[in-house]
């Protein structure tokens, strides 16, 4: 049986796989918006109720399996599904976001020296790849740079970090190419037609 934290973490990456926010989801499944995010967190005891309009808003089916049949189901669900995400690579793009987060608040303390809006720029940059989960540990240890110079704006420490996000950048991008795929996207929109 699949415990809580096990469904919300199949009810959240089955949201963000159809590139739903929690409030398009909301309303689509007629769930309050702050409900679906108590249940993504685990954070609430699921109603069955609740739990079969949200299954059915994300094209998932709620079955009761005889207690001997789950092993097989479960093999079956994971050659139906391969592409969804670990619970690492989640992880590994909840800590990007963090990281990318705390280089903008630098950037807007620190406005006018170009160091801040390079490494703003570089955070950035490294959020377009595809990141191997081998490098969650490199994150983190980063962002803990980028606290402490959040905390403590000083130049020396501005600059030790803008470096270690370059060397983190490039070994990223010499990793073996299975590895690491870069996030396509398009030279040009549509919407920035200017006549």
């Amino acid at each position: 049986m699949e415990t809580i934290g096990e469904i919300a973490r199949i009810i959240r990456t089955a949201r963000e796989a159809k590139g739903l926010s929690q409030r398009a989801l909301a309303k689509i499944a007629g769930v309050p918006q702050s409900h679906i995010s108590k249940i993504e967190n685990a954070g609430v005891d699921l109603r069955v109720s609740s739990l079969t309009q949200i299954a059915r808003a994300l094209d998932l089916e709620l079955a009761l399996v005889p207690r001997k049949a789950v092993p097989a189901v479960k093999s079956i669900l994971r050659s139906a599904q391969p592409d969804l995400p670990s619970l690492t690579s989640l992880a590994l793009s909840d800590d990007l976001a963090k990281l990318e987060k705390t280089a903008d608040k630098i950037a807007e303390k620190l406005g006018s020296v170009k160091e801040a809006a390079q490494l703003q720029s570089r955070v950035h940059d490294l959020t377009r790849f595809s990141m191997p989960e081998s490098f969650l540990s490199n994150i983190r240890e980063l962002q803990k740079e980028l606290d402490r110079v959040n905390r403590q704006p000083d130049l020396k420490r501005l600059i030790e970090s803008l470096n270690s996000v370059q060397a983190l950048r490039n070994a990223i991008a010499h990793s073996p190419a299975e590895e690491v795929r870069r996030v396509s996207r398009s030279a040009y929109s549509l919407e920035d037609d200017n006549g």
